[in-house]
C-alpha cells in the first residue's frame, strides 16, 4: 500500500485525528515553527522528536469508578506506506505519547505496532 492508502485506514480507524502538518518558515525577524512538537529549527537530525503524521483524540469510556463518562485522550498516528522507515525521533514521539497515557500507533502497510518500540 502506498501512504496515501494507509493513511485513509487509519483515518477510517482514528475519524478524531488530524493532519499534523510540521515545519519552520524564515520570516526577516524570526523562525516561525508549527506543529507537534514543533521543530527546533530548519534542519532537525532524524534524533528530533517528531509528532505523528495524525494527532487528535480518542473516545474512551471510562470504567464506573471513574464515574462512567466517556472522556477525550490523546492520539497520535504515525502512517508510513511500502518502502518508507522509521526515524529514531518518531519512534522517540512514539514511546513518550505512551509513557504518558496516549494512544499512540504506528500505521506500516500490513501492521500496526501499538507497543512502545527501541530506539
Amino acid at each position: 500500500m502506498n501512504t496515501a492508502q494507509v493513511n485513509d485506514l487509519a483515518w477510517k480507524a482514528h475519524p478524531w485525528t488530524y493532519r499534523n502538518n510540521r515545519g519552520c518558515v524564515k520570516t526577516a525577524h524570526a523562525f516561525i515553527r508549527y506543529g507537534i512538537p514543533e521543530p527546533n529549527g530548519q534542519h532537525e537530525s532524524d534524533d528530533a522528536m517528531k509528532g505523528g503524521d495524525r494527532i487528535g483524540f480518542s473516545e474512551v469510556v471510562v470504567t464506573p469508578d471513574m464515574v462512567g463518562k466517556t472522556i477525550a485522550v490523546f492520539t497520535n498516528i504515525e502512517v508510513k506506506g511500502e518502502g518508507d522507515s522509521l526515524k529514531p525521533g518518531q519512534k522517540k514521539w512514539h514511546n513518550f505519547v505512551l509513557a504518558h497515557g496516549g494512544i499512540s500507533e504506528i500505521w506500516m502497510n500490513d501492521k500496526i505496532i501499538k507497543e512502545p518500540m527501541d530506539v
